[in-house]
């Protein structure tokens, strides 16, 4: 029983591991030559108390719930969000700032550990039966089973006519230093004139050090979208951002793209599985994904690792359905019900003056209070 796991990221590696450990053969392809480059993320992933609570059904692997601390450049406290007004609204949360090349390389090598091969520098394409590979290495290779964890725009995806619901977020952030952060706070910025149809955010990595960032979606941006003019403007500009962060200096540019509807109909068409990004299993309140691509990725291993001993890959939905399917259709919902406020600012403000910041917290989780619920009327699906 072989299986081949596309896409080297939190999802495919966990994956790989999993099934590894329990005695498949697995091979992972990675299109990039660089495990963990170049980075399409900001890199925050909250501590395992958080979710535990932002995933209550999830069984959580433990390479999520123990992150080596040298992955970890910082940790915060807060997350503090800021509405156009300028009037902020923060609230608890524990997070790890992580370095995503220093932890992908760790969860791809766990799974080269456990017994999974690696391919990297390779594109993998489903052509009939086989899995034809091009780049390092060439040929055909033939698969009892195929994970695709490769991304929002995934191959596999494609293949299986499965279908991302929405438009997605489309990203483009800096590292930056020399910046004069909050090292304890991760911030979330709203407007029509700093991130339309999105947010931006600061990720603090350190004293003086930042991934910075904007998400955006096309149908709310007049014209040709000029991403680089909209994160420039949020860094000079911005009556708060822009004094802490004009003056530093960028040392990286990132770019990604980041699914924002939920899960397409079709996570699992006969011996084919999607976790992660290519499944849609973000947060669309935030786009948060590592934790849920994670889990995601750890259930794909076990059903496709037992399925060799005469387990059903059906039952991979469901599964996914148990662990993950509440927070993520409660974010969908959120954010469907906020898309009309997102193009206004005034609608925006008029948010923020209405929801306490534990409620915000909750909106943040997936979870939909009576507050919100009183929106409706407002703001309908």
């Amino acid at each position: 029983m072989r299986i081949i796991v596309v896409g080297a990221g939190p999802a495919g590696s966990t994956a790989a591991e999993t099934a590894a450990r329990l005695g498949a053969d697995v091979i992972l392809v990675e299109r990039r030559m660089e495990i963990g480059s170049p980075v399409q993320c900001g890199g925050f992933i909250p501590e395992a108390s958080e979710l535990r609570d932002l995933l209550p059904d999830a069984v959580l692997p433990e390479t999520l719930v123990e992150i080596p601390e040298r992955c970890i450049l910082n940790r915060t406290r807060i997350q503090r969000l800021y509405a156009p007004s300028g009037r902020s609204a923060e609230f608890p949360v524990a997070g790890r700032c992580v370095d995503r090349r220093s932890f992908d390389r760790y969860l791809a090598h766990r799974a080269a550990r456990a017994g999974a091969q690696l391919i990297v520098g390779t594109e993998a394409d489903v052509r009939g039966e086989s899995i034809h590979l091009k780049g390092r290495r060439e040929g055909i290779i033939d698969a009892d089973i195929i994970i695709g964890a490769d991304g929002p725009s995934s191959r596999i995806a494609e293949a299986i006519g499965a279908v991302q619901r929405d438009e997605p977020g489309i990203c483009l952030e800096y590292e930056m230093v020399d910046v004069d952060i909050d090292r304890d706070a991760a911030e979330m910025y709203f407007g029509e004139r700093w991130a339309p149809g999105g947010y931006a955010w600061i990720i603090p990595l350190g004293d003086d050090i930042a991934n910075v960032g904007v998400g955006v979606r096309r149908s709310y941006i007049r014209g040709e979208i000029d991403l680089p003019l909209i994160l420039r403007r949020f860094v000079e500009e911005h009556p708060h951002a822009g004094r802490i962060l004009r003056k530093g200096e960028i040392v990286a540019v990132m770019r990604g793209i980041v699914p924002s509807g939920g899960m397409p109909e079709i996570i699992q068409s006969g011996r084919f599985l999607l976790a992660g990004d290519a499944a849609g299993h973000v947060m669309a309140t935030s786009g948060g994904g590592v934790p849920l691509a994670m889990v995601a990725g750890r259930i794909a291993g076990e059903v496709a690792a037992t399925h060799a001993r005469g387990g059903d890959l059906n039952v991979y939905t469901q599964r996914i359905e148990k662990e993950l399917g509440a927070p993520l259709r409660g974010s969908v919902i959120i954010r469907r019900m906020v898309d009309r406020a997102m193009r206004s600012d005034r609608s925006i403000d008029m948010i923020f003056s209405l929801l306490d910041p534990m409620t915000m917290k909750d909106i943040q989780r997936g979870r939909l209070p009576a507050p919100l619920e009183r929106l409706r009327s407002m703001f309908t699906l």
